[in-house]
């Protein structure tokens, strides 16, 4: 597992597979809970937005990935905080019930990419990547996920899409995903600032995983 320890802080990343946890029985939601109760954390972070943490099981069952919102339940004695960030058109409001079919500036982002014919088969070279990636997920444990080609394998599927999608109006996508990368990190920060001198575990999906650990690698924190 990756371990940080900056400014008198024990700080654990942990890359989290979405409703992948489902089918691998490697590391299924059990295993997870277990990791992160092995770990003794007295914060846990989680990928809900700050505005919604507190919001109840119907909303963010709508919006999130359900190991992100069951830590709270898993973990009541134990704070959780959110570090999540979904477009600035919603900041600060809460998600309208239409807002991802009608109004994410993302998904209409990436409806658009789907709808056109030449750049679709463009970056359906990329899914060589994504399929490697995918194999792992449903199989492997989170020691194993690891020590595989995983990172290397989404740090070329997104390099592959970078390049399929450079000088077109679809390299919005890309943007809008690099600044959500950005925002995560920024809120991280916050949380570390806030609680020094306390263990905490930071849930990841596993797509923003190697972005974040190669900064928290690479960068110093306050």
């Amino acid at each position: 597992m990756v371990s940080c320890k900056p400014a008198q802080s024990n700080i654990y990343f942990i890359p989290t597979i979405h409703g992948l946890h489902n089918v691998n029985k490697n590391y299924s939601y059990d295993s997870l809970k277990k990791i992160v109760s092995d770990l003794k954390p007295e914060i846990i972070a989680v990928e809900i937005r700050p505005e919604d943490i507190d919001q109840d099981t119907n909303y963010l069952g709508k919006n999130y990935p359900l190991e992100m919102r069951m830590m709270k339940y898993w973990f009541p004695g134990t704070k959780v905080v959110g570090f999540d960030w979904l477009g600035s058109d919603i900041e600060g409001r809460e998600i309208p019930s239409n807002y991802w079919k009608e109004i994410s500036s993302i998904k209409k982002f990436e409806r658009a990419l789907d709808e056109d014919s030449f750049f679709n088969k463009k970056v359906s070279y990329c899914d060589t990547f994504s399929n490697q990636r995918l194999a792992l997920l449903q199989t492997l444990s989170l020691p194993g996920l690891l020590s595989s080609k995983d990172s290397l394998l989404t740090t070329q599927y997104y390099q592959c899409l970078e390049e399929m999608l450079q000088g077109s109006i679809h390299e919005r996508v890309l943007k809008f995903y690099e600044l959500r990368n950005e925002k995560m990190l920024n809120h991280i920060n916050e949380i570390i600032r806030k609680h020094k001198n306390k263990r905490i575990v930071i849930l990841t999906g596993d797509d923003h995983f190697i972005y974040l650990k190669n900064k928290f690698k690479n960068d110093k924190l306050p």
